[in-house]
């Protein structure tokens, strides 16, 4: 950690801090479960992209829910996707849902890539759920001898176990960072060791995946580095070439991707952050209107909620905002659309300038960004 950047060490209190906002974050269970889903498609697709899979967002999205099924000549890139939401899910399941997550072992690992390589095209030298026993070159690096990949991988293991241990005793913002830290090291150096034949790129950020969320992090957030990697893929090979030839530190490769993480979380609570935004304006549009019941105020209140926020209407496309304005408006004159209007001016729900029209005053659930409050 000492020889981390000013700025890296920034960014990594701000990653702890934004995970704690997502974990505690109260929203709709629809919402929570399409976002849920969002990450999902992006986490197994970046995963699996890097390393050649021609796989679509949407076609992800399919496989994922059940509702599509690839051609038999691109069947193995859905089986590969299916292996891999499969082994996030058992992570899941097994770290989250026990007091006491089991180690992370050769074993383990081993498994991992069995499931991994399960239905994918075989390639010589290579035995799914086994290390290899040929030498290997990537680019200009080359892996670890065969001979010393089982004592390596069980050294890594060993080291990981107890630096996640080390995060638990030390606890709070700090023991989070060493987490985070750790989970990338983890990618860095099961990449340099190379210890399978194949599939070595997706075991590293799978094994990264496995460190974030035994650590406690939000699965969503977990999801986010792969995707990271995947959007920035030019980069995110030449930073693992550079720090393999020792042209840069480890930190560097840090650096990067602390960076991408706190990127998407702040994507994703900007996501949330406008969810509740419109939920906290819904309620007080119901509020502002709480024990009225005429047919007036009922149409007042359901043309204050179906203005756009953000947006200026014209006062002549009220009428066609939705089904329901238009039904709730039909027969009466502009009078009426006019009448209605004003009434929520008097109120504060709407603002109206010349020239632009109307919208709704939705700034008011945002009191403390605008730095003021509004009575």
């Amino acid at each position: 950690m000492e020889e981390l950047s000013l700025r890296t060490l920034l960014l990594l209190g701000e990653a702890t801090s934004q995970c704690d906002h997502l974990a505690n974050s109260v929203m709709p269970p629809a919402f929570a479960q399409e976002l849920h889903l969002i990450l999902l498609d992006k986490g197994a697709l970046g995963t699996t992209a890097i390393e050649g899979n021609t796989m679509t967002e949407e076609e992800v999205r399919g496989v994922i829910e059940g509702s599509r099924t690839l051609p038999p000549s691109r069947s193995y890139q859905q089986q590969e996707i299916e292996a891999l939401v499969a082994l996030f899910n058992q992570i899941a399941e097994e770290c989250l849902g026990q007091d006491e997550p089991p180690l992370i072992t050769p074993k383990r690992l081993k498994l991992f890539h069995a499931r991994l390589l399960d239905g994918q095209p075989e390639k010589d030298g290579v035995i799914p759920g086994e290390l290899r026993t040929h030498s290997v070159t990537v680019g200009n690096y080359r892996g670890a001898p065969p001979e010393d990949c089982e004592y390596l991988v069980d050294r890594l293991c060993h080291w990981l176990n107890a630096m996640t241990q080390q995060s638990r005793t030390i606890g709070g913002p700090l023991g989070q960072a060493l987490a985070i830290v750790a989970a990338l090291l983890a990618h860095l150096y099961l990449a340099w060791i190379h210890p399978f034949g194949d599939g070595n790129g997706r075991m590293a950020r799978l094994l990264e995946f496995d460190m974030m969320i035994r650590a406690g992090f939000p699965v969503a957030a977990a999801h986010l580095l792969s995707d990271h990697y995947n959007r920035t893929r030019d980069r995110y090979y030449a930073v693992l070439d550079q720090v393999s030839r020792g042209r840069y530190r480890v930190d560097s490769f840090v650096a990067y991707a602390v960076e991408g993480l706190v990127d998407g979380q702040r994507d994703q609570i900007h996501r949330i952050t406008v969810m509740q935004e419109h939920v906290m304006w819904q309620s007080f549009v119901h509020q502002q209107f709480q024990g009225e019941h005429t047919p007036a105020r009922a149409r007042q209140k359901d043309l204050a909620l179906a203005l756009p926020v953000g947006e200026w209407t014209r006062t002549d496309d009220v009428l066609i905002l939705t089904s329901d304005i238009a039904k709730q408006y039909r027969g009466r004159t502009s009078k009426t659309v006019t009448r209605d209007l004003n009434e929520l001016v008097k109120r504060g729900l709407v603002v109206r300038e010349r020239g632009k029209g109307v919208r709704p005053r939705a700034e008011l659930m945002t009191a403390f960004r605008l730095g003021r409050v509004e009575m």
